[in-house]
C-alpha cells in the first residue's frame, strides 16, 4: 500500500501559487537587469536574453495553463456530480 503523500488541506492555495509565479518572474527580471549592466558582448545578451525567455516559456506556460484547467475541472465537477446524482 502507497501512502499519500499530499493531503488535499496541504495542497497551496491558487493565491500562493500565483505569489510564487510572481516573485520568480520578478528575480527574472531582475538577473536580466544585472546582465544588461555587466561587460558582457551585447550579442551574448542577446542570445542569453532570448534562450532564457524561450526556456522559462516552456517550463512555465505549461505549468500555468494547466493550472487554469485543472481550476475549470474542479470548478465544474460539483455540477456534474449533482446531475449524477439525480439520475
Amino acid at each position: 500500500m502507497i501512502p499519500v503523500m499530499v493531503e488535499e488541506e496541504q495542497t497551496p492555495d491558487r493565491g500562493s501559487r500565483v505569489l510564487l509565479v510572481a516573485v520568480m518572474l520578478c528575480l527574472i527580471i531582475v538577473a536580466h537587469v544585472f546582465m544588461w549592466f555587466s561587460d558582457m558582448p551585447r550579442d551574448l545578451k542577446i542570445v542569453f536574453t532570448v534562450l532564457n525567455a524561450a526556456g522559462w516559456t516552456i517550463v512555465l506556460a505549461p505549468i500555468l495553463l494547466v493550472d487554469r484547467w485543472l481550476a475549470t475541472i474542479q470548478a465544474g465537477a460539483p455540477e456534474e456530480e449533482a446531475e449524477g446524482q439525480s439520475l
